[in-house]
């Protein structure tokens, strides 16, 4: 790869980093900011969503990869004192491809993708929500919302949910309540339902009035009546690894280590 850019979380911190990395690189790459080969996350995890976002329409012709300049990250593979060792890799340029799934989410004649999760959430009072799986009905959700997350969102708002941890290379998608109300009167799962690629769920109401739709990190007002469509979708986000990381350590760091 010769073309490259980067992508920076906004503090003095980041910031630094960035330019540390872009000096070394400028004597080997060309910076390209409207059409790279490699997109640099500096930042977070979040920098790393911020990063796919802004490249949605290149997915076929960018790789990513994310170093973190705060402790740690679980979509990154390098730390921030080990940006002279990502810099020797890139220049050795020997790595591997792997593919992350994405969402693809239909309402209101639009079309959004998500890397980690989707979120229709109302923090104004019940949410009543139909839910559809390919077609048939499920059940009548009451509660704050659901969350339909991928395997490499699954670590993330969907792990506070109490929902399942899943491996980042699985083609699945987990849908999560929260905050759903369980009584006599109203049921529904009340349990994480993980699906393949060949499910779309289908979540229509009524009424959305005060509820938001949650891309990432993009937030779509919903109001009056409306229905949303979730599946996962063709393309996938394409990450270069030139160290192994492998899940386990990555669940160990993120959240077993001291």
């Amino acid at each position: 790869m010769k073309r490259y850019t980067t992508v920076c979380k906004p503090d003095q911190c980041s910031k630094t980093l960035e330019q540390k990395i872009k000096n070394e690189l400028d004597t080997f790459m060309t910076y390209d900011e409207e059409y790279p080969e490699l997109v640099i996350s500096v930042g977070g995890d979040g920098t790393v969503l911020y990063s796919v976002h802004k490249y949605i329409h290149q997915l076929d012709k960018v790789s990513f990869i994310g170093i973190h300049s705060g402790t740690l990250g679980f979509l990154t593979d390098y730390q921030k004192d080990e940006y002279m060792e990502l810099v020797a890799d890139i220049r050795h340029d020997e790595f591997k491809t792997y593919n992350r799934c994405l969402l693809e989410v239909k309402t209101h004649n639009q079309t959004y993708m998500a890397l980690n999760e989707v979120r229709l959430e109302n923090n104004r009072r019940s949410q009543v929500l139909g839910v559809y799986i390919n077609g048939d009905f499920f059940e009548t959700f009451r509660g704050n919302g659901l969350c339909v997350s991928t395997a490499s969102g699954s670590t993330a708002y969907n792990k506070s949910l109490g929902g399942a941890v899943i491996n980042s290379g699985a083609g699945l998608m987990q849908l999560s309540e929260i905050a759903g109300i369980h009584h006599n009167a109203y049921r529904s799962l009340g349990s994480p339902l993980i699906l393949d690629w060949t499910h779309i769920i289908h979540l229509e109401s009524e009424n959305f009035d005060g509820a938001i739709l949650g891309i990432d990190t993009k937030v779509v007002d919903l109001s009056g009546a409306g229905s949303v469509d979730i599946s996962l979708a063709k393309q996938r986000a394409r990450f270069i690894q030139y160290k192994r990381v492998a899940y386990i350590e990555r669940l160990k760091r993120a959240y077993l280590s001291e």
